[in-house]
């Protein structure tokens, strides 16, 4: 996924895993407050399956099948229950509980989720997520999958908020456009009549047929408000005011300027809700400069993430692997070497930039054949802070790193035609295979291989997450050999709200399950 694509509404989305609280736990009772009204970004509709990307707050909505653990590293209970795989990976069940309601009155049937899970076959942009499900069928309240083979993002997905119930009767006899806004997807909150404001807000009515079985929320039946408000499209200032002056209640996300201006308010409380993502770039291997691999490792080590940080008031944190910290199969041992190998050590840098015959120039920038060691980094129009932070820090070995910010898709266009010497990239999942398999805009980058991909697919047909989980360990330092794709830091991510709200749950990956939410 790209940068800017969906940064605004994605990092906040894929919302469900395990409980490190901001604001408390929800309460026991009804809350006293009746009306909750955050501000988000923009909802596009409620059938999220024809969506590709979906808001912070659209949980309220719509529920995920299941809910990823990011603790233990599985697959909890939500809607659905019981999930299992056999052992050839072939085939998949799990269970639709009774006594569900959607706002409509209609119990969830399996069917239901069959009929789900067919529509999102049909007419999902990440429908190749699941197109290894083959056929699926139901007894009782079983339900039961059949599948080509196993693969590790199919569990991502049915764990997100782009698999969800839609009553069979709906799918049967809407249109997909008049699903868009019409349909009753199952959950917390439904629309309420006449609730949508086209381009400005979504007002919620209390779904009290409402429960679930998720283990990371105390609160497993209907939802503590009556209604919900939900605005968007409001200008920074605005939301700021708002908030402050009490009139909202959270701010799904907020923007740099308001995470400072807001973060020592004492009627406030700042929430990190960073989703997975990773900030990199890549060096053309074909350039002058970079066909050295010791150059390559120099510029590497010379490279001060804490500083990076620093230089946007701690906005980012330091990232020392492809596989993000908090993404499923996070390998710990793969990270430590490259932090301990390509990182943090300028003096490093420097003699492998002498050994390979790059001397210092008079003005600090080395030469060599009377060439300087010089390269024009792709930067984002809107994001020019950390790359001028990390050319003053090259300019400390001797590289001159100039600077030429463009739009974020010109950089990915510029990098695919292999007219680059280096330039920024990032990405945003919570799954190791959806990233692996998209980290590669340079077509003739030296670990863009039909190895490489084999052992991607390979880690994902694996059942076995401690396996997998090592499988994603030997993939990265694959990709290290090169020295040609640098892991720089990921993009921290925020939500403000009212200090007396309670039952702010924030999980591990960053996700947010808002079941508890409460005064």
């Amino acid at each position: 996924m790209k940068k800017k694509l969906l940064v605004l509404s994605l990092i906040a989305v894929f919302v469900f895993s395990m409980t490190a609280c901001g604001g408390g736990d929800g309460g026991d009772e009804a809350s006293a407050k009746t009306e909750l009204t955050i501000i988000d970004g923009e909802w596009y509709g409620l059938d999220t399956y024809q969506l590709d990307s979906t808001a912070g707050g659209q949980g309220l909505n719509s529920a995920s099948l299941f809910q990823w653990n990011a603790e233990t590293g599985d697959v909890a209970d939500n809607v659905c229950t019981n999930w299992k795989v056999s052992e050839d990976g072939k085939t998949a069940t799990f269970d639709v509980p009774e006594g569900m309601l959607y706002s409509t009155g209609e119990q969830v049937e399996p069917e239901d989720v069959i009929a789900s899970i067919e529509h999102g076959q049909k007419v999902s942009p990440y429908n190749d997520g699941y197109d290894n499900i083959e056929s699926m069928e139901w007894e009782g309240r079983t339900v039961t999958l059949h599948l080509s083979e196993f693969r590790s993002d199919m569990l991502y997905y049915f764990c997100a908020g782009f698999v969800i119930v839609i009553d069979k009767d709906e799918l049967d006899n809407m249109s997909d456009e008049e699903l868009m806004w019409g349909c009753h997807p199952y959950g917390l909150y439904a629309l309420a009549e006449d609730g949508y404001v086209s381009g400005s807000e979504v007002n919620l009515v209390r779904n009290e047929g409402f429960k679930c079985a998720n283990p990371l929320v105390k609160n497993q039946g209907a939802g503590k408000f009556e209604t919900v408000k939900v605005r968007f499209n409001v200008e920074e200032f605005t939301q700021t005011e708002d908030l402050k002056a009490g009139n909202v209640d959270i701010l799904m996300s907020v923007g740099s300027d308001q995470y400072l201006e807001l973060q020592d308010n004492e009627d406030i409380e700042m929430v990190d809700t960073t989703y997975p993502n990773i900030a990199y770039f890549e060096m053309n291997t074909d350039h002058d400069v970079f066909s050295d691999i010791n150059v390559r490792k120099a510029l590497a080590l010379a490279i001060d993430r804490d500083g990076l940080a620093e230089s946007v008031d701690g906005l980012i944190a330091p990232a020392y692997s492809m596989i993000y910290d908090t993404v499923q199969n996070f390998n710990q041992d793969a990270k430590d070497w490259f932090q301990k190998n390509l990182a943090n050590d300028p003096e490093q840098a420097k003699q492998l930039l002498e050994e390979a015959g790059w001397k210092e120039g008079k003005d600090g920038i080395r030469e060599k054949d009377g060439k300087k060691l010089e390269f024009t980094w792709y930067a984002w129009t809107d994001a020019t802070t950390i790359p001028e932070a990390m050319a003053e820090q090259l300019r400390q070995v001797g590289f001159q790193m100039n600077i030429e910010a463009i739009d974020w898709n010109y950089v990915y266009e510029n990098i695919s035609a292999d007219k680059y010497d280096a330039g920024i990239e990032w990405l945003s999942w919570a799954e190791p295979m959806l990233v692996l398999n998209a980290c590669h805009y340079d077509k003739n980058a030296p670990s863009n291989t039909d190895e490489y991909f084999d052992m991607v697919k390979k880690a994902a047909h694996e059942t076995d997450g401690e396996e997998r989980t090592k499988m994603v360990g030997d993939i990265q330092m694959y990709l290290f050999e090169n020295v040609n794709m640098i892991p720089m830091y990921a993009e921290l991510s925020f939500s403000a709200m009212n200090k007396d709200l309670k039952g702010f749950n924030v999980l591990a990956d960053g996700s947010t399950p808002l079941n508890d939410l409460a005064y």
